[in-house]
């Protein structure tokens, strides 16, 4: 009897330990942003290295975006990809003359 209440207690607590509410905040990075970001940067560059357009203090969301902007570009056929290994450097070029 007592050990079932215990057992009980506990699964209590551990079922409480999933209601715990958490805080959905938006980011304030906008692929659009940064789509008009990446042609920017290739009006002045021939090519570019995917690493070269994301910024150190967007932390992983920033590359997430980025790279999402990336793909949006290629899909509008704005951009071309070029990636010469698996799993080697994205370079990034403008598919006709950026204005």
């Amino acid at each position: 009897m007592i050990l079932s209440g215990i057992t009980r207690f506990f699964e209590l607590i551990e079922r409480q330990k999933l209601n715990v509410s958490h805080v959905i905040e938006f980011e304030k990075l906008s692929t659009r942003e940064k789509m008009s970001y990446i042609l920017d940067l290739l009006v002045n560059e021939k090519y570019l290295d995917f690493f070269k357009i994301c910024l150190i203090e967007e932390g992983k969301i920033g590359i997430i975006v980025n790279f999402l902007a990336m793909l949006e570009l290629v899909k509008d056929s704005l951009i071309t990809l070029i990636q010469s290994e698996d799993f080697g450097q994205i370079h990034l070029s403008a598919k006709e003359e950026i204005h």
